[in-house]
């Protein structure tokens, strides 16, 4: 008896499209609504905060560091609201994928205290697969957003940016 495999790709493809269907998306689109639904499902806060001066090809512009009692999402300050949202989905899109934060905390974090920190996870590329799967899901979760809400105009004018640059590609 013959069964059919899928390819690796669709199988991923499939896995993406799990995990968004799975997912609770507040309407109207809100990426803090959204956040409080993450942090509900994973059964830990997740804070958001601004950090300055994240420049350089070096460091990430966003950052998800984890404790045991909570988790972090740090995103450079100095960058368009549109950029904040998307890489606030990034590293939200980790912890649906349910990738494992395993970076020491590294120059750009040395103030924090290793004793608590039980991994962090930022970009500085894409060449990892969990790199280029969280950046895919971000960018389903961004455009479905957008598209519930592509007859209502109390979607925030960032997801409907958003979402014409995605369609335009």
């Amino acid at each position: 008896m013959k069964t059919s495999r899928s390819r690796p790709s669709q199988d991923h493809g499939m896995r993406l499209e799990s995990v968004l269907d799975d997912l609770d998306l507040p309407d109207p689109f809100d990426v803090v609504e959204l956040i409080a639904r993450v942090s509900k499902k994973r059964g830990k806060p997740i804070h958001l905060h601004s950090f300055p001066g994240m420049p350089g090809d070096e460091l990430p512009c966003g950052a998800w560091i984890a404790t045991d009692k909570a988790d972090h999402i740090i995103v450079e300050d100095a960058t368009s609201p549109l950029h904040r949202d998307h890489i606030v989905l990034h590293e939200v899109s980790h912890m649906l994928l349910g990738h494992t934060p395993r970076q020491t905390l590294g120059r750009a974090f040395r103030h924090l205290d290793a004793e608590l920190v039980t991994g962090v996870l930022g970009r500085t590329s894409y060449e990892t697969a969990e790199e280029r799967s969280a950046e895919t899901l971000a960018g389903l979760i961004a455009t479905r957003a957008a598209l519930r809400g592509t007859g209502d105009r109390t979607t925030p004018s960032t997801l409907r940016r958003l979402n014409d640059a995605l369609s335009d590609s």
